[in-house]
C-alpha cells in the first residue's frame, strides 16, 4: 500500500486554476490513483470539501492543529494535545489579533484578520487581503515579524506564509508533528510513503516520508535556483 500526504493547495487545488494548473492538477491525481490520499492543510473539514480528491483515511487539517481519523472523529489523543498548546498560547493569540489589527489600520493595508478558534480557545491568526494583494501581506509579515521578535512571544508564536494568506500559530503546531503521529498509527501493510506540495513550509514533513513531490513551478524551487544563480 501507498500512501500519500498530500498538501492540496497549489497541487490537486487551485481557487483560480489555469489551463495549465489544471492539466498538471489532473496529471498528478493520476499519478496517485494507486495511493491512500492523506491531506496535510490548513484548510478545515468544510474548506476541504471543495478540493476533488477521495480523503477516506486519516485527515490532517488546520495546519496540523486537527487530526481526523480513518472512523471520520477527531483523534482524541491529538486533540488533548493541540488544547494543551491553545490554553498555553491563548493571551498571545489575542494580542497577535489585536497587533494585526493595528498595522492593519496604521499601514491603511485593508487586510481581513481573523482569529481562528477550535473548542471555544483562540488556535491561530489567519490575514488575508479581499483582492490578494502581495505588497498588504509582505508589509504585514515584515511588521509581524518585528512584532514577535522585540516581544515576549517569539518563542511561542510563528509567522507562516503560505500561498495568498498569512497565518500566526503557536510554534508547538506544526504539519510535521501531525505528520509524524499519523506515521506511527499506520498499519504494517504500507510499503512506500509520499509527500506532496508545493508549500516551502513544508519541507519538514515532506522529510518525513519516502518520497517528496514538488511542483517545478513552485516558488520554492524558484527561489532556490536563484539562490544558486546569485552564488
Amino acid at each position: 500500500m501507498i500512501v500519500a500526504f498530500v498538501n492540496p493547495e497549489s497541487t490537486i487545488h487551485t481557487p483560480d486554476p489555469t489551463a495549465e494548473r489544471e492539466r498538471t492538477a489532473v496529471g498528478l491525481s493520476m499519478l496517485l490513483q494507486q495511493a491512500e490520499l492523506i491531506p496535510v492543510t490548513g484548510m478545515d473539514e468544510a474548506e476541504l470539501l471543495s478540493v476533488p480528491a477521495a480523503f477516506t483515511s486519516w485527515q490532517i487539517l488546520r495546519h496540523g492543529a486537527v487530526v481526523i481519523g480513518p472512523d471520520g472523529l477527531e483523534d482524541a489523543s491529538w486533540r488533548r494535545l493541540t488544547l494543551e498548546t491553545q490554553r498555553l498560547r491563548a493571551e498571545g493569540l489575542q494580542l497577535a489579533h489585536q497587533a494585526a489589527t493595528h498595522i492593519s489600520q496604521l499601514g491603511q493595508l485593508e487586510l481581513g484578520i481573523t482569529l481562528h478558534e477550535h473548542s471555544s480557545l483562540p488556535l491561530f491568526v489567519s490575514l488575508t487581503h479581499p483582492h490578494g494583494l502581495e505588497l498588504a501581506l509582505f508589509q504585514a509579515e515584515r511588521e509581524l515579524r518585528e512584532w514577535l521578535d522585540g516581544g515576549p512571544f517569539h518563542a511561542d508564536l510563528r509567522v507562516l506564509r503560505q500561498g495568498e494568506s498569512l497565518t500566526l500559530l503557536p510554534r508547538e503546531l506544526t504539519p510535521e508533528s501531525a505528520v509524524n503521529y499519523v506515521l506511527g498509527h499506520l498499519s504494517s501493510e504500507v510499503t512506500l510513503t509520499m509527500g506532496v506540495s508545493a508549500q516551502e513550509g513544508d519541507a519538514a514533513y515532506l522529510a518525513l516520508c519516502d518520497y517528496a513531490l514538488i511542483p517545478g513551478e513552485s516558488q520554492w524551487l524558484s527561489a532556490a535556483q536563484l539562490a544558486e544563480d546569485l552564488e
